[in-house]
């Protein structure tokens, strides 16, 4: 199946292309990429069009910016309360509570990437309030000056990331996220990947 992706993000944009192909679709557009959670907020739903037996839609954003109790209730802001009944091709996820959330699910993964121990990677990384936050404090530990420069600001800095913040962590994403092991830690990147393959088995 040819899956549309409309990410919230760059690093969305990175993480979904990456989820359509690893479940056995075929990336097709990309819309309005970097356009943020106001965009999605107010017009995703508007895609669901493009959603059919043979071609699908993936919607990516973060639980966070929905500002939301559960995860139902967002869905009814965003989606249910325009397109009440979608096509099953049509996918509105959340990344709890950020994107940073299913990066650090990969735990060894980001470990070895960052050059920290395991150990100082959250186990239920959607149980953070701040992923982004976590990730950050995470790699100020690192080994290595690149990174802990990279992808955390200077001290007292206004800055809330470094300043190759996104071009580290897409290095991550594209040569070194490891999906299968990110599903482990991450319920609702597990939830994702599933019904990506269930889409593929038909």
């Amino acid at each position: 199946m040819i899956m549309h992706l409309v990410p919230e993000g760059y690093l969305e944009e990175l993480v979904g292309a990456k989820l359509i192909r690893s479940c056995g679709h075929a990336l097709g557009n990309i819309y309005n990429s970097g356009s943020g959670c106001g965009y999605i907020r107010k017009r995703a739903a508007k895609f669901y069009s493009l959603a059919t037996d043979v071609t699908g839609v993936l919607v990516l954003t973060d639980f966070r910016d929905a500002a939301a109790q559960c995860l139902p209730s967002a869905l009814r802001a965003y989606l249910w309360d325009t397109v009440p009944n979608p096509a099953p091709s049509f996918l509105f996820r959340f990344a709890v509570n950020e994107l940073e959330s299913w990066l650090m699910a990969d735990r060894q993964g980001l470990a070895d990437f960052l050059s920290v121990p395991a150990g100082k990677i959250p186990r239920e990384p959607e149980l953070e309030e701040f992923p982004k936050r976590t990730l950050v404090n995470i790699a100020r530990r690192s080994r290595k000056t690149g990174i802990k420069n990279g992808i955390a600001p200077p001290p007292g800095h206004a800055a809330s990331v470094g300043p190759d913040y996104t071009a580290l962590l897409r290095e991550f994403i594209v040569k070194r996220w490891n999906i299968e092991a990110a599903m482990t830690c991450a319920p609702s990147l597990e939830r994702c990947a599933l019904r990506l393959r269930e889409l593929t088995a038909g």
